[in-house]
């Protein structure tokens, strides 16, 4: 039997036998006087049955506040899974134990943090739990609620990524502005730039071959020929004759494709690091990077960019990491902090 009572200062009393089973499950506080509840774990027991009273009091008293209807949301489906998860009262989240854990035997692994899909929030918020969760030794998971109350889990960590290829001597090689392409016409030259870092695209050649020499003259995007420039490792030349420089094509690329100062700065980190990035538009990404390159693997990541005060809806993140998941990729936000460069991965995560 459970003894309910409501204290003046709104706080609710669980008296009773069950009162410390309920505890060991990971519900409330043990206080001298019994178990305390808050709104969040009080709404989901009488949901559950466990607790009878009106659900419509409990519900109401969380509608002041719309991040704890969310939490009451998540909280509610990780209980109804089975696991046992505890609310952080005075954080934005939830502490999920092991399966099968009790509390007081197990410490929990995993940080919650409760996200509806269209609530708007900084990336900059996403690397603070992040880094909330590390600092306590816990893996992060975002918890997305839809416009249907559907629960879905996503795991975020931070990435490190090491370099995987030393810089390679490209030759130096001379091109044609052809509206936003660069042309290589030195076939020689264009299949030596793809073979030393996949460079480009050969014309006419759907899945060029590493291994194999082809005669094709080579087309190189703008961001492409804008890092070879500051490489110097390409000069490119208007159909006229007249030599322009990296600047003039930074902002060709800005009238075609809007201010892709952010995307070029992430493009050039992956490349220095000795990744191959190509475009990712048809995958909703920005890039897709490849450790060895095409033809040799498929790209275990696509990539966003961002900022760290560029906001993004959860919902857009769902939509990306979907896709990725799909498609047997990872997705990594690689958001721009002043000079430096913070990334996080998101990967599907079944609970």
């Amino acid at each position: 039997m459970i003894n309910m009572m409501r204290r003046e200062d709104g706080r609710i009393i669980l008296t009773g036998k069950l009162a410390k089973e309920l505890y060991l499950e990971g519900y409330g506080e043990l206080l001298k006087d019994g178990l305390e509840l808050d709104p969040v774990e009080l709404a989901s027991l009488i949901q559950r049955g466990t607790i009878k009273a009106p659900l419509r009091d409990a519900l109401e008293a969380l509608a002041g506040d719309p991040s704890l209807f969310v939490k009451y949301i998540v909280y509610s489906d990780l209980r109804n899974r089975g696991r046992v998860v505890v609310n952080e009262r005075s954080t934005p989240f939830l502490r999920l134990y092991p399966e099968g854990a009790r509390i007081g035997e197990t410490s929990s692994k995993i940080l919650v943090l409760p996200l509806q899909e269209d609530d708007i929030l900084r990336h900059g918020e996403i690397i603070k739990s992040l880094s909330t969760a590390g600092k306590l030794r816990k893996e992060l998971l975002l918890a997305i609620v839809d416009d249907r109350l559907d629960v879905v889990y996503y795991e975020a960590k931070l990435f490190n990524p090491k370099r995987v290829r030393d810089e390679k001597i490209l030759p130096k090689a001379e091109g044609t502005l052809i509206h936003d392409r660069v042309i290589i016409w030195d076939e020689d030259i264009g299949g030596e730039l793809y073979r030393r870092g996949f460079w480009g695209h050969p014309l006419g050649i759907r899945k060029p071959q590493i291994n194999e020499k082809f005669k094709a003259k080579l087309q190189l995007n703008l961001m492409e020929s804008i890092y070879l420039m500051k490489k110097g490792f390409l000069t490119v030349k208007t159909p006229d004759g007249r030599e322009i420089d990296e600047n003039y094509l930074l902002d060709l690329a800005m009238r075609i494709k809007g201010d892709v100062r952010q995307r070029f700065s992430v493009f050039s980190y992956w490349r220095d690091l000795g990744y191959v990035v190509k475009p990712a538009q048809k995958y909703g990404a920005n890039f897709m990077l490849y450790e060895k390159g095409p033809g040799l693997e498929h790209a275990p990541y696509l990539c966003l960019v961002s900022s760290y005060d560029d906001r993004i809806a959860p919902v857009d993140l769902i939509r990306v990491g979907r896709i990725a998941t799909s498609v047997r990729k990872e997705l990594v936000i690689s958001v721009l902090k002043g000079d430096k460069i913070v990334n996080y991965k998101i990967s599907w995560m079944k609970i």
